[in-house]
Formats: C-alpha cells, sequence, structure tokens
C-alpha cells in the first residue's frame, strides 16, 4: 500500500512543481493581470502577444517553455506576454477576451479600432492557430512586425512607393528640428530590429534606410561598410554609431539625439474623442492567392475589365486594404469599363514583379488590362487623392499603357523549413540571427 500512496504523492507534487514554476521574474515574459495590462497594450507601438492559459492545462505546459524561448528572441521587438486565467482576479479579464480554451494566443496589433460595443477605441486582437513552437510562433509575429522604416532614394524618379521617399524630402520631413535615423545596408530587406527601433521612436526620430546600390547616398555621407548606422541631429549634425549592434545599444544611441518623449496619456486623451472609424464597406477587396483566382478575378474577366492589383507585405496590408476598398467605394462608375480590385501578398509576387519588372518597393499598386495584354505602374506619393486621380486618367485614356507577354502567375507561398532557432553558442551569447538571431543588423 506504500508504494502506490508514495507514487501519487509523487505526482502531486510534480503536478505542483509545474504549475508554480510557469513564468517567473528571470523570463522575458510579462506577466499581467487587470492592474498592469490596460497599459502594457496601450503604452506601445509595438506587436504585444498574449498567451492566456491555466497551469494545469497539459497543453499549457508544454507551451511554456517555448513562450519563454520565443519571449528571449523576441525581446525588444515583440511584446510577449501572459495571463494566468486560473486566478481569481484575472477570470474577469478572461472572460472578456471570451477565452474558452486553454492557451489562448491572441495577438494585439497597434492600431486603434472602435470597440462594437462601447465605442471607445482600443487594440482589437487575433487569435494565433498556427504551430505552438518557438521558430513558428517567432516567425508569425515578426511577419506582422509594424514598422516605420523609410526607403531613402537618391533621385525623386525613383520613389515609387509609399514606404520610398527622396533624400531630400526626407530631411526636410515633418520639420528640419526632427532627427533623423539613416542606416546603411546591403541586406535585401529590413531587420526586425531596425523595424522595431522605427517604432520605439515614432514622431520622435524619422527612421530611413539606404541600400548599398545608392552609390550617390552612400557617397554623400562618406559611407565605406556595411551595416552603418548615422543620426543626423539639428544640433550636433552627423553622428556615427560605433557601438555593439543590438537593441538595447542601438536604443541607448539613437535617445541621446530623439526628441523628448511623448506623455501617451495626454496622446490617448487628445486623439480617442477626434478618432473616426475608417469607412464601412460591403464588399472585400479580392486576395488573389493563387493562379485560380488571377484567372477568375481578373485574366478571364470580359473585355471591359480593368485590374486594379496591389502588391503588399504584411506590415501595410490592413492600410493598403483600406485604401483599395475606398478607391472602389469613391470610384466614377462607367458603363465603358469595369474596374476590379485586387491584392497580391508580397510573398507571392515575385513572378509578376519580374514579368512586368515592377519596383519591389511595398506597398505598390498597378493596372492591367487584360484582354489587350496592357499594364501601367503607379509611380507617386501613395495617397488616397493621387490614387483616384491616378485611375481617374487610367479611365480617361490619359495614362500610357505598355504590353506584356509572359503569363502572369501567383508565385507560390515560401515553404516552411524546419530548422532550430538559434544554435547553443549564439543563444547563449544573446545573438539572434536569422534563425530567428534578429537583434542585430549585420
Amino acid at each position: 500500500m506504500k508504494t502506490p500512496i508514495l507514487g501519487a504523492l509523487l505526482t502531486i507534487c510534480a503536478n505542483l512543481a509545474l504549475t508554480q514554476a510557469f513564468y517567473t521574474a528571470k523570463d522575458d515574459v510579462v506577466q499581467l493581470d487587470p492592474q498592469n495590462f490596460g497599459s502594457a497594450l496601450l503604452d506601445t507601438d509595438q506587436l504585444v502577444a498574449v498567451e492566456f492559459y491555466a497551469p494545469w492545462c497539459g497543453h499549457c505546459q508544454k507551451l511554456a517553455p517555448e513562450w519563454k524561448k520565443a519571449a528571449t528572441n523576441l525581446k525588444g521587438l515583440v511584446s510577449v506576454a501572459a495571463v494566468d486565467c486560473d486566478v481569481e482576479m484575472n477570470k474577469p479579464l478572461c472572460a472578456m477576451y471570451e477565452i474558452k480554451g486553454f492557451p489562448t494566443i491572441k495577438v494585439f496589433s497597434p492600431e486603434l479600432k472602435p470597440n462594437k460595443k462601447t465605442g471607445k477605441l482600443t487594440k482589437v486582437p487575433t487569435d494565433y492557430q498556427g504551430p505552438r513552437d518557438a521558430k513558428n510562433i517567432v516567425d508569425h509575429l515578426l511577419s506582422s512586425q509594424p514598422s516605420n522604416v523609410r526607403f531613402v532614394k537618391w533621385n525623386q524618379n525613383d520613389v515609387k512607393s509609399k514606404k520610398s521617399i527622396s533624400l531630400e524630402d526626407f530631411l526636410g520631413s515633418e520639420n528640419e528640428t526632427l532627427p533623423k535615423a539613416l542606416l546603411f545596408t546591403n541586406k535585401p530587406s529590413t531587420t526586425p530590429l531596425y523595424k522595431a527601433l522605427s517604432v520605439d521612436f515614432k514622431d520622435r526620430m524619422a527612421v530611413g534606410e539606404v541600400k548599398h546600390s545608392e552609390k550617390n547616398i552612400v557617397a554623400e555621407y562618406g559611407v565605406e561598410s556595411f551595416p552603418t548606422l548615422l543620426v543626423i541631429s539639428p544640433d550636433q549634425g552627423v553622428v556615427k554609431f560605433e557601438g555593439k549592434l543590438n537593441h538595447d545599444s542601438l536604443k541607448e544611441f539613437m535617445e541621446k539625439y530623439a526628441l523628448p518623449p511623448i506623455d501617451k496619456d495626454a496622446k490617448y486623451k487628445k486623439s480617442t474623442p477626434k478618432a473616426e472609424p475608417k469607412k464601412s464597406v460591403e464588399k472585400k477587396v479580392q486576395a488573389i492567392e493563387n493562379d485560380k483566382i488571377m484567372q477568375e478575378h481578373c485574366l478571364n474577366a470580359p473585355s471591359n475589365t480593368i485590374c486594379v492589383i496591389a502588391i503588399t507585405g504584411e506590415d501595410d496590408k490592413q492600410e493598403t486594404l483600406d485604401t483599395l476598398q475606398i478607391l472602389k467605394d469613391t470610384e466614377k462608375k462607367s458603363d465603358a469599363l469595369d474596374f476590379q480590385y485586387g491584392w497580391i501578398h508580397a510573398d507571392q509576387a515575385s513572378d509578376i514583379t519580374n514579368a512586368l519588372q515592377l519596383s519591389q518597393d511595398y506597398p505598390s499598386i498597378f493596372i492591367i488590362h487584360p484582354s489587350k495584354q496592357l499594364f501601367n505602374n503607379y509611380i507617386g506619393s501613395w495617397n488616397e487623392k493621387n490614387l483616384q486621380q491616378w485611375l481617374g486618367q487610367v479611365a480617361s485614356g490619359r495614362i500610357n499603357a505598355w504590353s506584356y507577354r509572359d503569363d502572369l502567375k501567383i508565385s507560390e507561398k515560401p515553404a516552411y523549413v524546419d530548422e532550430p532557432i538559434v544554435d547553443e553558442e549564439e543563444y547563449e551569447e544573446g545573438l539572434v540571427d536569422e534563425q530567428p538571431a534578429r537583434d542585430e543588423f549585420a
């Protein structure tokens, strides 16, 4: 009889150990409750991922080490948090977000939207439904990471998307008293670290990126190696960063030259009553995710069809769709032409951008007249007024179009490669390099 009793006691002790050792102050997971939940969401412009869990839940116990690992990899880039729904004071919070199973992971984007019940501005979450391992969690969250980085060009003619800006306009953006940061890089895409810094210094410092191919700008600032970060201060001129390229060192450096922090409480109080919900719409713009949809929605459409198609990455997806929907709603109806609107994720647009020789600065937009095999891509600043004028010129025949011959294909989604997040040596040293060593430029 002693052996079964002893076994039962050991099992109970083991379960207690699991429930009591979920997340501690030593972990990078932020523990939330009703007192700090609101500030954790509203006091940051970064993405916030929250796990709602119960300590007795076996799936939650299995997720815990992966959640900790994801939090460590994303430190400074995404806020990773957790709510213990077994704690009495947290139960109303879990009920408010309609938590019906454990674990539930909700992702809060930085955009403020009206609450359907109260009308107040808040951050509306989406559920994470992917695999519950650190690699997939990190990749998903970084794919949704916000960014305020502008791609700086030497010539105005090279500014072909909303994210691009000429050097002259960048230096004069907002006003000449706003400090500027310029990262000179040979990387094909913006690093998660630099995206995070651009959000950290929102409204306090303009953050730009210069590709190594912009040789005039590289020569202008005497840059000889990549990556190089410069801050252009109204008071101290051009200052080069000389330290270690990680989040804490870079943030400390940029903080010296940025404008003072904004009082977030005052910001929300001031902006909340003035904020207006975006225009409601009845129909959604078509997501073009494969060749079949492309054929049905555009290429095989009636001869009077003009396809208006945007290409966007995850960062600008919602804003791009809202803009397309507004263009659709405000379109001047014509019996001669039928405009169809759609969008393609940048990850699946490589074949089309190559076939039409389109810019790879996203978001971008172009039109296709499939029956005549003609196309034209929009060049200019990305705003609703300019885009409406452009479409008006398209409708009136005042826009030149170019022929295309190749079949327009939707690229396959990138295949997932199962590989370790970071090897043990790099992990112990705190490096984060593409696996997903995220805390550096080089």
